[in-house]
């Protein structure tokens, strides 16, 4: 059986809450239609995703950890990087408001 620590169990729970954010923040979306939100549900889904693969190695102990390391540093770039457009993009419908 798994062993699983207060570390990964945090780090699981986390992806589990990004998992949750992600449908609350697209039920926003497709109340308000602002664009910005599907950058923020772009960002919990890439989190979610991101706490999957750092887990992939309980299932695939054969997995490359240089691999994994490139891919996980890229996952939080675009992590960033969509939050960081979240917050510049100006709606029209905010503009009006």
């Amino acid at each position: 059986m798994f062993e699983l620590d207060i570390v990964e169990l945090l780090e699981l729970g986390s992806g589990l809450f990004a998992l949750i954010l992600l449908f609350i923040s697209l039920l926003a979306y497709y109340r308000n239609r602002q664009r910005r939100l599907l950058f923020v549900s772009g960002a919990f889904y890439l989190y979610f995703v991101k706490v999957i693969a750092k887990h992939l190695d309980l299932f695939l102990p054969n997995l490359e950890t240089s691999f994994m390391d490139l891919l996980l540093a890229f996952i939080d770039f675009l992590i960033l990087l969509l939050f960081f457009l979240a917050i510049i993009k100006s709606d029209r419908k905010d503009m009006e408001a």
